[in-house]
């Protein structure tokens, strides 16, 4: 490639240390860059999570959400900290207050806290949220918005499901033959050879949201072929061979599948806190009719019960599963009891038109009144996403419905952006890399996680000395 240009590729430097100044450089250039967009949010909302890298080294990421006047969202890495002693909820509120420092922002502007949950997080008396409040008092300003992570609480939900009797069996049987080499390549061909519908069977992870429900699909797939290989290999699995443990094993692969596309609505980047609640109710709206077809012995919307039910005879276990939706109902009322206590704002924010008067905050009610009475801004609201709406609104007229509209705009309905990043920086810093700086590391994950470009006529403006001294 470029073989005219080869003196001239040789002539630069590419030592480990020049790369890392580089990156460095060009990590430092997209903080400024958001430190420059910072100055325009009238609102912001934070997302927090905390975890440990190869090193055992805790990573805190704060991700930031900000809106300004004219409705531009900026959603982006703001800091990425490296907590080498305790993680108590003082430590974290000591780089946010950092971070609010460094980006010129102010608690009153703060709208929503975002977090994973755990009690150095979410406490209100020495966690951060409790930190937080106290600040708030000081600045005499209002309190913001508290959310655990909504597809964390959904995921504590779907643990709480007492499906050990099923899953059990599943894990140990997916370890012996994934486990052992041989084993596992016997199970390939043997799968090649009778043309099985899928190529392998993949291994259950605790901590990945989705592996529960994807390794029970599959197990229940390929069923009849693990049947007849762990035969063959004489380690026969009887519960193969129970339809009351087949019934069980397709309602679990049903119900976590069910639970699994919950799931991935509720992920993405820029998701607005009002689809994200409707999501939430529509699942429940949802629960309610499956709960009801089930245990009428009707599985139009589970299809491995479907299947199982024209294959067998014997009943199905209305029993189990009733336990099952029973105790899940109460565990996801209980957790989604955070998002409901927001959710007048929610509603009124989602459809302006259809809210009640007498309800708003008094700052609101004449501008809405216009609002509702307005028919051409109805036909708006018909065409165009929320955003688009609310933009279009004169800022004469509604200014007051405009800023309360940028700051639930704001709002993150979850941490999955943290987690997407952790995802990342698993890669980044391996056990092949584990060396790697602090500093380095920060510069790498808002690289990889922004949504600027850098601004290298800027970088090297600021160069006396493109290549430095070794």
């Amino acid at each position: 490639m470029c073989p005219e240009k080869m003196d001239l590729f040789n002539n630069i430097s590419l030592s480990a240390r020049t790369v890392a100044r580089r990156v460095e450089d060009i990590g430092s250039n997209i903080t400024n860059q958001l430190i420059n967009k910072a100055n325009d949010f009238e609102w912001f909302s934070l997302a927090l999570d905390e975890s440990t890298d190869i090193t055992d080294t805790a990573q805190l990421l704060l991700f930031i959400r900000g809106v300004n006047a004219d409705f531009e969202v900026t959603e982006e890495l703001a800091s990425m900290n490296s907590l080498r002693g305790t993680t108590t909820g003082e430590d974290i509120f000591k780089e946010v207050e950092e971070m609010l420092t460094k980006y010129n922002l102010k608690w009153n502007q703060l709208k929503c806290v975002t977090t994973d949950g755990g009690k150095n997080m979410s406490g209100t008396g020495k966690g951060l949220v409790g930190s937080i409040y106290t600040a708030c008092e000081n600045a005499r300003c209002t309190r913001p918005m508290v959310i655990h992570c909504i597809i964390h609480q959904h995921v504590l939900c779907g643990k709480y499901l007492n499906l050990s009797c099923v899953l059990e069996p599943v894990v140990s049987t997916v370890n012996f033959i994934r486990s052992r080499g041989l084993n596992h390549r016997q199970f390939r061909d043997f799968l090649s050879e009778v043309e099985a519908e899928y190529p392998d069977l993949p291994y259950h992870t605790a901590v990945r949201w989705l592996s529960s429900g994807k390794v029970l699909l599959r197990f229940f797939e390929l069923r009849a072929e693990i049947e007849i290989f762990l035969n063959e290999k004489k380690r026969p699995q009887p519960l193969l061979s129970n339809t009351e443990w087949l019934w069980k094993l397709a309602f679990a692969a049903d119900i976590m599948g069910f639970l699994n596309g919950f799931n991935l609505k509720l992920q993405g980047k820029t998701v607005l806190i009002c689809e994200t609640y409707t999501a939430v109710k529509s699942f429940r709206r949802q629960l309610a009719l499956i709960e009801s077809q089930i245990m009428s012995s009707c599985f139009v919307h589970f299809p491995c019960c479907q299947t199982l039910k024209e294959e067998v005879d014997s009943p199905f276990p209305h029993e189990f599963a009733g336990d099952i939706f029973s105790e899940f109902k109460k565990t996801f009322q209980q957790r989604f009891s955070d998002l409901d206590a927001s959710a007048k704002d929610i509603s009124r924010f989602e459809n302006p038109f259809n809210c009640t008067i007498e309800e708003l905050p008094p700052n609101l009610q004449l501008e809405v009144i216009n609002l509702q009475c307005d028919n051409m801004l109805k036909g708006k609201f018909q065409e165009n996403n929320l955003t688009e709406f609310y933009k279009c609104l004169p800022s004469d007229e509604y200014g007051e419905l405009r800023s309360y509209a940028r700051g639930l705009i704001s709002v993150f309905g979850s941490t999955y952006l943290c987690e997407k990043t952790f995802s990342k920086m698993k890669y980044v810093k391996s056990q092949y890399r584990s060396a790697l700086t602090d500093e380095h590391l920060k510069s790498i994950m808002m690289i990889g996680s922004a949504n600027f470009d850098p601004q290298f006529e800027e970088i090297l403006s600021k160069k006396k000395q493109l290549h430095s001294s070794h």
